[in-house]
């Protein structure tokens, strides 16, 4: 009996044991919060809230907040009343989009916008720009700029995982215009927010039957008050040849009472200037057995600014006549893959007055040689830093006779297998070291100057003339002793 109870006592002790460790691995199960494993975002609509005047331009910035992770793919589309509002231009120079998918595209008639483009490598920031939107304020009153649920996000993660997407508004209070003088327009300058190319522009107003006179100026400043003189009583005036820049036609009504009204403004924005000249890359890629081009360019425009670029491509094999069918697009622009053999890409790069630039440059894949080189760069140059340390010890064997003192210690240990090898080395410089001097002592040798006629070369010597001292010499006739004058 004592036995069956020490077994179930044993029993029960591995029933509770393993039921406190299943206890303890569904606690550390349930503690897992797998929501915090989802990439999240924020796009947000800067200004949140902000007010207006009627008629009034202002920029509308979108950001994006990744919540800390890497995000690398937006799709953004906005809902705006197209009754309160409409898109003059969208920017995209500061935008972290680096490569935009399709164009970005608006439409002031139903009120939407979207964008789609790419950021390379991702980005991670709580206030990154996506764009710039420059509405204008149209009509009176509440609207509000709204970012739609078909907007994405997609995580850097290798996988294209979409990230769980919150928004923001804008909501915007438009307040009607104060009252001014006279009603000003210009069939020539329509609209005083945007650009032309036309440097001739007409301005016209209306005339209410009490006024007698009109009193204007045009200038370049935006707040001047014209003089009190009666200049003209007709309701439009011209100028011509402008130069580029802000121009500004100030004027004021004088009635039958000989009162003065207030002062109405109205801005022309004047550009002739086309963009400035750029230069086009392209960049050849190759895969799945076929070549592919990216063309990239920009440019800038000092006044109005860029507003779009427009592509063409012409296949030279139809020749010079041929003309292209112009593209909106962005850069960087892929040349359709039928066209990138051998053709000839047209950028024309558009301003905000329109004026154009046009660029060409020719599409044509590299060699299988070119492309090899290219894409084993980091291979030749290894190569060629080989070749240049080789060159060096070459040059400094043949300088120091390295190679000639192994030559003789070669065979001196050939001959002299008993000795060693530190006095054979020794015995190599001793010889070496004489032959050394032997060399520098020919060359101390003075040089034996020859003189040479064209029959035959004789060495002359020349010798140093010792000047001998001077003496006189007395002579005296030989007198023989054995023989006397016979005169004695």
């Amino acid at each position: 009996m004592y036995k069956y109870k020490k077994v179930h006592s044993l029993i029960l002790g591995l029933i509770l044991l393993l039921g406190n460790a299943s206890f303890i691995y569904a606690e550390q199960v349930v503690n897992v919060d797998a929501s915090t494993l989802i990439a999240r975002a924020e796009i947000s609509v800067n200004p949140s809230s902000a007010t207006f005047i009627e008629g009034s331009i202002f920029e509308v910035p979108i950001l994006l907040n990744t919540k800390g992770q890497s995000m690398n793919a937006i799709e953004l589309n906005l809902k705006f009343d197209p009754n309160k509002l409409s898109i003059i231009k969208p920017s995209t120079g500061k935008s972290i989009i680096g490569i935009w998918v399709q164009p970005p595209k608006y439409d002031n008639t139903n009120g939407t916008a979207s964008f789609v483009g790419t950021v390379p490598g991702g980005i991670v920031s709580d206030s990154a720009l996506i764009i710039t939107i420059t509405f204008q304020a149209k009509n009176t009153g509440t609207t509000e700029i709204r970012v739609l649920d078909s907007s994405n996000v997609l995580a850097n993660d290798g996988l294209g995982s979409q990230a769980i997407l919150t928004s923001s508004r804008g909501l915007y209070t438009i307040l009607p215009k104060s009252p001014g003088g006279l009603t000003i327009y210009s069939d020539t300058h329509q609209f005083q927010d945007h650009w032309y190319n036309n440097n001739s522009p007409t301005v016209a107003w209306n005339k209410d039957p009490k006024i007698v006179g009109f009193s204007y100026i045009l200038d370049n400043k935006p707040n001047t008050i014209p003089d009190n003189k009666n200049i003209l009583n007709e309701t439009s005036k011209s100028y011509q040849d402008l130069t580029d820049g802000l121009w500004y036609f100030h004027i004021k009504s004088l009635n039958e009472g000989g009162a003065w009204g207030t002062t109405t403004h109205y801005l022309f924005r004047i550009d002739t200037t086309a963009p400035a000249k750029f230069k086009p890359k392209v960049d050849y890629i190759k895969t799945d057995n076929i070549d592919k081009a990216l063309v990239s360019f920009f440019s800038t425009d000092s006044l109005s600014g860029i507003d779009h670029y427009e592509i063409g491509v012409i296949d030279k094999t139809q020749g010079e006549t041929s003309s292209p069918i112009f593209v909106r697009s962005e850069s960087p622009y892929q040349v359709p893959v039928s066209a990138v053999a051998n053709s000839r890409v047209i950028i024309r790069a558009y301003d905000m007055a329109g004026n154009s630039t046009d660029i060409q440059t020719s599409v044509r894949p590299p060699t299988a040689l070119a492309r090899w080189f290219t894409n084993n760069s980091s291979i030749m140059l290894l190569l060629l830093l080989l070749l240049l340390v080789l060159l060096y010890l070459t040059h400094y064997l043949w300088g120091h006779k390295v190679l000639r003192k192994l030559q003789v210690i070669s065979h001196l240990l050939q001959g002299k297998k008993g000795e060693s090898v530190a006095e054979v080395v020794k015995e190599v410089e001793e010889v070496m070291d004489a032959k050394d001097e032997k060399t520098e002592e020919i060359k101390a040798v003075p040089e034996v100057k020859t003189n040479t006629t064209p029959e035959l070369a004789v060495p002359v010597v020349q010798t140093p003339i010792v000047q001998m001292p001077e003496t006189k010499l007395e002579i005296k006739p030989e007198v023989d002793e054995n023989k006397q004058d016979i005169f004695e």
